[in-house]
């Protein structure tokens, strides 16, 4: 006999069918802030609570190929943006803008990594979201795409991970106080890439880095032998690729770190790690028609799975919510498809206790869109 709890979840799921794409009940991404009314070259979008008040802060990476004025976007709880401000004092080329607390002091920083001929710049925090040049990481002429963060070399510090196109990529250790280039710079013997995505994928406890090749090449990981030297690799995917996304995460709960990538061409893929850092054959999502320019994973729904959002060119996104053991997939869309999406960032911007969707948009408008339950 259904109690009246019951006949209320029942009537709920009913609804969920009726008012949702999503028959699991969580209601779609239909709720869109603009988060500003420009529409630029924008490349990325971060997520972190800059000033300590408990909510998601937005930073926009901008600029690309072009100088353009990086923003920091100030959430009063409600996610509502109203409070924006231009980060540093010219604009510059960037491609992303990576948050981690670089000088150890308890607050997040940002370390923006910028195309050639734009020096990369390490921007510290006072602990309220006021931010200053405190110095550079890199080298100026590099021609750097995403920038990612690990402690690489087991001192307990985030270090710098550039990802480079037409060149090899770098990693920068972070001396402790939020200073690169003095602690040493390690060269990844890779080619040419516009992501890297650091994770444990061989289950040695190093963080290892997943290298997908941007440009018509071999794509690897490379396994960090625990003192932040990539000496040894194994491939993955093609034999050529032309990857521009990549993230990770346990699509499967099996406990090893799976891999989807999201190839200019052909689409996204998923590689399941069959342990020891070697992948299964490449699994395609229902994407292979839409040029792919940013991957993001979470839990979307709350059901203890991880989920895949993807963006791309001239397309509404998609998000992939997992149904099974990380090879079945249900597609809800999202967004009107206007512009190329360059970054994604997932965080809970109003506190309802579901992750929301944050683009780099460029062409078009920067965009949240949130999501929630069916109320």
């Amino acid at each position: 006999m259904l109690t009246l709890l019951g006949i209320a979840k029942l009537i709920l799921a009913v609804l969920a069918l009726y008012l949702c794409d999503d028959p699991f009940g969580t209601c779609q991404f239909h709720q869109v802030i603009e988060l500003e009314v420009t529409a630029e070259t924008s490349a990325n979008a971060s997520l972190g609570d800059l000033d300590g008040d408990g909510d998601l802060d937005i930073v926009l990476a901008k600029g690309r190929h072009w100088p353009v004025h990086d923003r920091v976007l100030m959430n009063d709880g409600h996610a509502n943006f109203t409070d924006a401000k231009n980060l540093g004092d010219a604009p510059d080329r960037t491609y992303s803008a990576v948050l981690a607390d670089l000088d150890n002091d308890g607050d997040l920083d940002i370390a923006i990594s910028n195309d050639s001929p734009d020096k990369k710049l390490i921007y510290l925090n006072d602990g309220k979201a006021n931010f200053h040049v405190a110095g550079t990481w890199g080298e100026a002429k590099w021609n750097t795409r995403n920038a990612a963060v690990a402690d690489l070399n087991g001192d307990g510090y985030p270090d710098l991970i550039a990802a480079n196109r037409n060149s090899p990529s770098y990693i920068c250790l972070n001396d402790g106080h939020g200073n690169f280039n003095e602690s040493g710079t390690v060269k990844i013997p890779s080619e040419s890439a516009t992501t890297i995505v650091p994770a444990d994928f061989d289950g040695d406890g190093f963080i290892d880095l997943a290298v997908p090749h941007r440009d018509g090449g071999q794509s690897r990981i490379f396994f960090n032998d625990g003192k932040g030297t990539f000496a040894k690799s194994k491939p993955f995917g093609p034999a050529k690729t032309s990857s521009r996304a990549a993230a990770a995460g346990d699509l499967n709960g099996d406990g090893m770190v799976d891999l989807v990538v999201g190839d200019e061409k052909r689409g996204s893929f998923l590689y399941m790690n069959q342990g020891l850092g070697e992948f299964a054959a490449e699994l395609a999502l229902k994407d292979m028609s839409r040029g792919v320019g940013a991957i993001a994973i979470g839990d979307m729904n709350r059901d203890g799975k991880q989920d895949i959002v993807v963006g791309y060119a001239a397309s509404a996104g998609s998000v992939f919510f997992n149904r099974g053991k990380g090879t079945n997939f249900e597609q809800v869309r999202f967004g009107d498809g206007k512009g190329t999406v360059y970054g994604i960032a997932l965080g809970d911007l109003n506190l309802d206790g579901f992750l929301d969707i944050v683009v780099g948009l460029s062409e078009a408008s920067n965009k949240a869109f949130l999501s929630g339950p069916l109320r």
